[in-house]
């Protein structure tokens, strides 16, 4: 297998590196696949991929941060339709952002997953899949969302919420999706931090991740924990995926 590995190394860089393997195999020197892989030049069209997914991870949790400061700018919604409706009225620009933000930050953790999961297969295949995975079906979850959140915000035809049984509905469902995508999220986390623990990915960053998913666990009860816990808790969240983001990126634009 690791005669393999180099023979398809040494199409990329050329000769050298295979008759540094027979110099190796003739010594009895044991060289590690990810050292080697890291140490070879990788040819533009293959880091592209990379960069990309790690630059869209990166943006993506820049964008969670901001819809963190938003949603604590807004304040947690009354406890009753007719009063929902107040609360929407005056806080409309805000959750006019809200839902744009909230929009784009999805639509980013599309290519950075994708990114994620490609840099982690070879390391450890199970979890990156389970991992991946688990952040890929939160996705449409969050579509969905805010499908549900923008009918509280804009009118379609002419139609709008404007029933205290209706405000309550849509609230309850966004705040209910929500809690679900954030435990569903947490499960991610662990399990993708782990894997980083046996990868190319800085100690911390798997750590904070750790740390992340049980904030994810605390957050998803945004109405038990009022709105400064719920501040950290978001913050958190974007902040790992801005970490690992930015280290993906990193490993991969500047690998040599």
């Amino acid at each position: 297998m690791r005669h393999l590995q180099f023979l398809c190394l040494a199409r990329l860089t050329g000769t050298s590196l295979a008759s540094g393997y027979w110099e190796a195999r003739g010594t009895g020197l044991s060289l590690d696949w990810r050292t080697q892989q890291s140490e070879v030049a990788m040819p533009p069209e293959m880091k592209r991929p990379y960069k990309f997914g790690g630059g869209a991870l990166l943006a993506s949790g820049v964008l969670f941060a901001v819809l963190a400061f938003l949603d604590f700018r807004t304040g947690p919604p009354p406890s009753n339709g007719a009063e929902i409706l107040l609360w929407r009225d005056a806080q409309a620009l805000v959750l006019d952002f809200v839902s744009e933000v909230f929009f784009f930050a999805t639509v980013l953790l599309i290519p950075g997953t994708i990114a994620l999961y490609q840099d982690l297969v070879d390391v450890d295949k199970t979890k990156a899949a389970a991992g991946c995975g688990i952040i890929a079906a939160t996705i449409p979850v969050m579509a969905v969302m805010l499908v549900v959140h923008g009918r509280l915000i804009y009118p379609i035809y002419g139609m709008r919420v404007d029933t205290p049984e209706a405000a309550a509905l849509v609230v309850m469902v966004f705040y209910g999706g929500l809690h679900a995508v954030y435990l569903l999220l947490a499960v991610a986390t662990i399990v993708l931090s782990l894997a980083m623990r046996r990868g190319a990915y800085a100690r911390g960053i798997a750590y904070l991740g750790f740390a992340t998913a049980a904030l994810d666990i605390v957050g998803s009860y945004p109405w038990a924990i009022g709105p400064w816990l719920t501040l950290v808790c978001e913050l958190s969240f974007a902040g790992w995926f801005v970490a690992v983001g930015s280290q993906l990126f990193k490993m991969r634009s500047t690998a040599a």
